[in-house]
C-alpha cells in the first residue's frame, strides 16, 4: 500500500506529537510507564462479545475545543462531559484530541477513567508502542490506530502491541485501498471514517461503500462524530456495531431518551416512535 501525502495541518499536527512523544521517552523509560501499566484494572471489554441481538454501541466523543474557538463560551471540561454521558445511558466514552496540537490528553485519559466506570477509549494519533503502553497506563480499554500514518508493518506491529496490552485495537480506515490492508491484519474492529486526511474532504457515501466490503464476522465503528438523531438514524441502517456520538446530539433535554429508543429499534427491527 502506497504512502499518500497528508494535508499539511495534519502533517504538522503529527510532526508536533513526534517531538512531544521524543521528550517523553527521553524523560521516562518504557519500563516504568509498563510498571504504571500492570497496575490498572482489566480494560473494560469493548465489541469483543457482539451477538447478533446485541445493540448498537453509543460511544459520547469528548472532543477538545480551543478556548478561542469554544462557540458556546464554556471550559473544557472532559470528566464533566464524561459523567453526562454515562448518565444518559452511553455505553463507552471516547477522546479525541487529534483535530490540535494539544499535550493535555494523557492528563485527560487519566482522569476521565477514574470519573466514569465505562470503556474509554483513545482516539489520539499513536505513532509508537510507548504510547499503547502509555494509554494502557492511563485507564484506557480500547484505542484507534490510523491506515494512513502508519506504514504497513507499522500498523501491524501496533495492532499487536494493543492486543498484548489487553485493549481492543480499532483499525481506522478512510478508502479501499486501506481497508484492504486492514482486513488482511484480521482485526477485531475496524473503523470506518468519511474523512479524507490526505484531501481535507469529506465523502458522505464512503462508509457506505466500506461497510459493504467488511466480512461478518469483524466488528464495525463509524469514528466519524455524529452530530444529529438524523445521522445516527443513517448510520443504523448501515448494519454497524457501533458509532461516535457528538455532545451536540444530546444537548435537548429529551434526546437521550430519543437515542435510546432508535437503537432498540434497530435491535428488534422495528421503527422508532
Amino acid at each position: 500500500m502506497a504512502t499518500k501525502e497528508l494535508e499539511p495541518q495534519v502533517e504538522t499536527i503529527i510532526a508536533a506529537k513526534r517531538q512531544y512523544l521524543k521528550e517523553r521517552m527521553a524523560k521516562t523509560p518504557i519500563e516504568a510507564v509498563r510498571a504504571l501499566a500492570s497496575m490498572q484494572k482489566r480494560p473494560h471489554p469493548v465489541l469483543s462479545n457482539v451477538s447478533q441481538d446485541s445493540p448498537v454501541m453509543m460511544i459520547g466523543q469528548i472532543r477538545y475545543k480551543l478556548p478561542q474557538t469554544d462557540r458556546l463560551g464554556e471550559n473544557y471540561d472532559p470528566v464533566g462531559l464524561a459523567l453526562r454521558y454515562a448518565q444518559a445511558g452511553l455505553d463507552a466514552v471516547a477522546l479525541f484530541t487529534d483535530a490540535t496540537i494539544y499535550e493535555g490528553g494523557l492528563d485527560d485519559l487519566v482522569l476521565v477513567s477514574r470519573a466514569v466506570n465505562i470503556p474509554v477509549i483513545s482516539e489520539d494519533y499513536i505513532l509508537d508502542e510507548y504510547q499503547i503502553v502509555e494509554v494502557r497506563a492511563a485507564g484506557v480499554s480500547a484505542l484507534l490506530l490510523s491506515a494512513t500514518i502508519l506504514e504497513p508493518g507499522q500498523l501491524r506491529a501496533l495492532v499487536s502491541a494493543t492486543h498484548r496490552n489487553r485493549m481492543t485495537a480499532i483499525v481506522q480506515v478512510h478508502d479501499e485501498d486501506e481497508l484492504k490492508h486492514a482486513l488482511s491484519l484480521s482485526p477485531y474492529v475496524i473503523g470506518l471514517s468519511s474523512y479524507n486526511p490526505h484531501t481535507d474532504t469529506y465523502d458522505p457515501t464512503l462508509i457506505a461503500r466500506l461497510r459493504a466490503m467488511i466480512p461478518s464476522h469483524i466488528r464495525v465503528m463509524v469514528t466519524d462524530g455524529l452530530k444529529t438523531l438524523d445521522d445516527v438514524a443513517t448510520i443504523l441502517a448501515l448494519d454497524v456495531h457501533a458509532m461516535l456520538i457528538c455532545e451536540q446530539v444530546l444537548a435537548e433535554p429529551t434526546a437521550a431518551a430519543r437515542l435510546r429508543a432508535m437503537v432498540s429499534a434497530n435491535r428488534h427491527g422495528d421503527s422508532p416512535e
